[in-house]
């Protein structure tokens, strides 16, 4: 007799009770582990049955997924469908236990346009071993469990929904007894369905799918006015470094005790410590700082039916060379002469084909810019800090903070290890951010120079259990958007503008946010535009009425 003959044969009813059962205990173990934890579960057995309360809006949850779901599965195929959710949601409770991740429409964009070699370094043994346990081998289980004759359509649709309305009234009253309780838990952010695997991959895609549908248009014009207001002796070069992952509490410039900014610091730039960026992934900050929106008015869909920042340069005729190591310019840069490296085998740079150090961005740079007259915006898009693997963001020479965690199971390190392999990372950044500076003073007897640089946001390393970055923005930790932003402006630059320098370094103690970048760059490349908005330039203050654009 075979083991599958040895179980009860389930009812289509009794299977989708089962499988969510299973998902609402196991893979969504962290969900129920949070209501527990809430600040409004209380204590003892108050908090006992508000976590119970939790579990069953999750198997309530899971069991309208597969109902519903089920409608265009029969048969066998509700089997199949049981299987595919139970895999599912093998990886995504994984991050979400381990790592404390999120699963909503940002984090999932952001997966889609992570490239290839990024994601594998996401895979590690406790992930495999996870998914095995978690998923393959209850999907083994099911694949082999008999279940019993249909029993009709209409039969095998209404039972399941009968289960489902059951169990709707049971956890509608045990919710209902603690309604404020749970109210402010979810009002608090304290829980989530951004944790519910996979219900929130699904409900994620199809917000996405829709976004994507919308968006699927021609961009508005932005800047159709945008032209260069004055010009000076000299073609104005702008170097923008839009770093990956950094995060400002670990940088020597803003009161770390680790010096991890000694290039920054030395070429007497201009930092500014509080800096809040506008997403807690590449996928919304990047279209974000190149939208001319701040964050309270951006939305993806909206920043994919307007142009950009690029189109708005090279509307007024200055060039626009973007070089990238990291994940793409998410859609902003149509305009811009791209080249991409994150594919190069260099092995001057890259100990690995398509793993790549950052100053590949800068080989050859010089010479492709003093071949241009015009004014020009240089755009180096770092792979900077991005984790998990952050071991491989810098050459052997930038491990000055050792022992360094050389593993991309981020758990499995201690703190210190974590925390001297990322330190590493910002290092080798700063060293690539100092080297720009040097190419501009090289630079400075063709063009005018400045440098400006800026993170698109930050990353956890363990601070209440979670790593890495993607947390929605409305309960992301300061780890997550508190980011570094730093200019250097040549003195012919300041000179030829007839900036105020000590101005300039006022302006520093202001807090400031992403959305100074747009205004900034229109600045520092003097074009006039509607889309020009003075009070968010981060230097316009230091500009003297004297000035030729002034005097209108």
């Amino acid at each position: 007799m075979t083991s599958s003959t040895r179980l009860p044969a389930l009812t289509r009813t009794s299977l989708f009770l089962l499988v969510a059962t299973w998902l609402a205990t196991v893979p969504n173990a962290y969900t129920v582990q949070l209501f527990h934890e809430s600040r409004s579960a209380g204590e003892g057995l108050g908090a006992l049955f508000f976590a119970f309360g939790g579990w069953l809006f999750l198997v309530t949850a899971s069991l309208f997924l597969l109902v519903v779901l089920g409608l265009f599965f029969w048969g066998r195929g509700a089997k199949l469908l049981c299987m595919a959710v139970v895999l599912a949601a093998a990886p995504l409770s994984f991050f979400s236990t381990f790592l404390g991740t999120r699963f909503d429409k940002t984090m999932l964009v952001n997966i889609v346009q992570t490239n290839p070699g990024e994601s594998l370094e996401l895979l590690n043994a406790r992930l495999v071993a996870w998914v095995l346990v978690v998923g393959v081998l209850p999907a083994i289980l099911l694949w082999r469990w008999p279940l019993r004759p249909n029993e009709g359509r209409i039969t095998s649709a209404l039972r399941p929904v009968l289960a489902l309305m059951v169990l709707v009234v049971i956890t509608t009253g045990v919710v209902y007894a603690q309604y404020a309780r749970y109210a402010t838990a979810i009002r608090n952010r304290d829980v989530t369905f951004h944790t519910v695997a996979p219900g929130n991959i699904l409900a994620a895609a199809i917000s996405v799918g829709v976004m994507e549908f919308a968006a699927n248009t021609v961009r508005a014009p932005r800047g159709t006015d945008a032209h260069q207001d004055y010009a000076i002796a000299k073609p104005r070069l702008l170097i923008f470094v839009l770093g990956e992952t950094a995060r400002a509490q670990n940088h020597g410039l803003n009161g770390y005790l680790r010096d991890t900014t000694p290039r920054m610091r030395a070429s007497r730039g201009y930092y500014f410590p509080d800096t809040e960026s506008c997403g807690t992934a590449t996928a919304i900050s990047v279209p974000c700082i190149f939208s001319g929106f701040t964050r309270h008015e951006f939305s993806l869909l909206r920043g994919r039916e307007n142009e950009t920042l690029i189109d708005v340069v090279v509307r007024s005729k200055a060039r626009v060379l973007w070089l990238d190591n990291d994940s793409g310019c998410k859609g902003v840069c149509d305009k811009a002469d791209f080249v991409d490296y994150t594919g190069s085998s260099n092995p001057r740079w890259c100990p690995e084909p398509g793993e790549c150090h950052d100053e590949i961005l800068l080989d050859g740079l010089e010479a492709k810019i003093r071949a241009e007259k015009r004014d020009t915006l240089v755009v180096l898009h770092l792979k900077g800090s991005h984790g998990p693997a952050y071991y491989k963001r810098y050459p052997p020479a930038f491990e000055r903070f050792v022992p360094a965690c050389r593993s991309n199971d981020l758990a499995s390190c201690d703190r210190a290890s974590l925390r001297n392999a990322y330190d590493n990372t910002i290092l080798y950044t700063d060293h690539v951010v100092g080297e720009s500076v040097q190419l501009l003073e090289r630079l400075g007897d063709q063009f005018a120079t400045a440098l400006l640089y800026v993170s698109d946001h930050g990353e956890s390393l363990g601070e209440n259990g979670l790593y890495l970055h993607g947390m929605p923005f409305a309960v992301a930790p300061k780890e997550q958007t508190h980011v570094p932003m730093f200019s250097w402006v040549s003195p012919q630059f300041i000179r030829l503008e007839r900036w105020n320098a000590a101005c300039m370094l006022g302006q520093t103690k202001v807090p400031r946010t992403h959305d100074n970048v747009y205004a900034t760059v229109l600045g520092f490349m003097e074009i006039e535009s509607v889309e020009y908005k003075r009070e968010l330039d981060l230097f316009e203050p230091c500009d003297p009425p004297s000035t030729p654009h002034r005097a209108r």
